[in-house]
């Protein structure tokens, strides 16, 4: 029995271990398709041949059916030595930890002892023909191989693959719709940034939690897309045809007009090396599609040119409203941006097209992506929030919900931002603190005197009474930024544990992790 065991946030992986499963079968062998939820990591030792194909969400981290099946097997040291694996990791180059969870899998498979089939395949966003190239070496070194070593036992159920998964309505493959309420500034006068909260009407199908985020599909400026098509001399009524497993989804592929393909289902700013290649030019950094175009050598045939762009990915964002609070809406907290690059104006696809071309009325295409590991504890159960800029939203949300619920637990929140004027939520949190719902609130301005200060900054001035809190059970959330602001917070939490307990702070906050007591929603 061959087990393929998918991680996904969003059903590409779990399509392709489905048609792994179903390719596999054709070839004559006894398969069970698995979601790693259901996984345990010592059911490993009774196997003989384990296929993993996974995702990595964000820059680095495990989808979320696969954070369990990930933490126990990087925790593990009995190795295993009857196991025959291979692994197929999607993800997204633009990520400085690109397709990362396989890679983990991969890596730490192999330590153990495992014997790899063939080698690891990586699958950036357009994943369908590495895939396939990692199936048809995979299916050709099987049939070379002599039979897997005896199992000790079924330890898992064996459902028969299907050749496709249904989507249910509110998810990515499948979204609902929604429609733009109202729009407004979180930031005050003199703010050198832009924030925009956004309120949006949801079908009643699409159902979330505190924590989730929303997944919205976007639309590029009609501005840059005319400004393509006039560099490209085309009209934007010419035929292209989009095909690939990743136009095969919510907005669907096939033939339409150019300027359609442009604006609806394309990339125009993250640039494949199959572009620089179609325009004639030697590849380099810091350069979108119009840049390209324009200083191209060579005019790539139209179909050529739309093989060459990437599929334009949904934009995540952390709802910052309870359902409880908001029936029928999901609130959004949205950085704005806006930037210079090569003398030209840029914006990001997402949060202009939210900020700039989504008035009251508009209708989106959104789904709902799932954090099951960043839900609220029990309503006495103490909650510290570390939550800077737009990291404040989840924390927005889950302070609603403890207000419509009555709960009892004690809360704290750190707050960062550049200057007092980006203080989101102010009033809301304010109010929040007067009634109770909000323990405790302290703030990092970093720009707001000489020297710069953080929200590890305030940790670290509240340590006593911060380990306290911890000792009485409290849960520690973490969301914003994964490349600064989460290394330091999470080194601030070291230090505070090591005070406090008298031990060692990495094994502490290793058992507060174990013990679903520090999460993190890092990006």
């Amino acid at each position: 029995m061959i087990y393929v065991l998918f991680g996904s946030e969003s059903n590409n992986s779990a399509d392709l271990a489905d048609r792994t499963g179903a390719a596999l079968m054709k070839a004559g062998h006894e398969v069970a398709v698995v979601d790693m939820s259901s996984f345990d990591v010592a059911q490993l030792d009774a196997l003989g041949t384990v296929l993993v194909v996974t995702s990595t969400y964000g820059n680095g981290n495990p989808p979320s059916n696969a954070e369990a099946l990930h933490g126990a097997l990087m925790a593990r040291t009995e190795p295993l030595p009857r196991l025959r694996f291979a692994v197929c990791g999607l993800g997204d180059t633009t990520y400085d930890r690109f397709a990362q969870c396989g890679k983990d899998f991969d890596a730490k498979l192999g330590e153990l002892g495992a014997t790899r089939i063939v080698d690891r395949q990586d699958c950036d966003v357009d994943y369908e023909e590495p895939w396939q190239a990692w199936l048809d070496a995979l299916l050709a070194r099987l049939a070379e191989l002599p039979p897997e070593p005896a199992s000790a036992g079924a330890v898992v159920p064996a459902p028969a693959p299907s050749t496709s998964r249904i989507h249910p309505p509110g998810t990515r493959r499948n979204p609902a719709s929604a429609r733009v309420l109202r729009t407004r500034s979180l930031c005050g006068a003199g703010s050198t940034k832009e924030a925009i909260h956004v309120e949006l009407s949801i079908d009643p199908e699409l159902v979330y939690e505190c924590g989730d985020s929303l997944g919205v599909f976007a639309e590029n400026d009609p501005a840059l897309v005319d400004e393509i098509l006039s560099k490209l001399g085309a009209k934007g009524d010419e035929p292209v045809t989009l095909k690939g497993a990743m136009h095969e989804g919510a907005r669907g592929g096939g033939t339409m007009g150019l300027r359609d393909a442009l604006s609806v289902h394309l990339d125009l700013q993250h640039v494949d090396s199959r572009l620089f290649e179609a325009c004639g030019l030697p590849k380099s950094a810091e350069v979108h599609v119009i840049d390209l175009v324009s200083m191209r050598t060579e005019t790539p045939p139209l179909q050529t040119f739309v093989e060459s762009l990437r599929p334009l990915a949904p934009r995540a964002y952390s709802i910052s409203s309870s359902p409880k609070a908001h029936p029928g809406e999901a609130h959004l907290t949205v950085d704005v941006v806006r930037y210079e690059m090569r003398r030209r104006e840029r914006a990001g696809v997402a949060s202009s097209m939210l900020a700039d071309r989504a008035p009251p009325g508009r209708e989106l295409d959104v789904y709902v992506q799932p954090a099951p590991e960043f839900r609220l504890p029990a309503a006495d159960v103490p909650i510290v929030m570390i939550g800077p800029g737009t990291g404040v939203a989840p924390f927005r949300a889950f302070l609603e919900e403890r207000a419509a619920t009555g709960a009892t637990g004690k809360s704290w929140l750190f707050f960062g931002a550049r200057n007092a004027c980006d203080f989101y939520y102010e009033a809301e949190l304010r109010a929040f603190a007067a009634r109770g719902v909000l323990t405790s609130l302290d703030c990092a301005f970093s720009r707001d005197q000489p020297e710069r200060i953080y929200v590890q900054h305030r940790m670290r001035e509240k340590q006593s009474e911060l380990y306290r809190w911890l000792a009485e059970g409290a849960v520690v959330f973490v969301c914003g930024n994964a490349q600064r602001m989460a290394p330091d917070v999470q080194a601030a939490l070291i230090d505070i544990l090591a005070a406090g307990s008298g031990r060692d702070g990495v094994e502490e906050l290793r058992k507060l992790e174990s013990a679903g007591r520090y999460r993190k929603d890092v990006y």
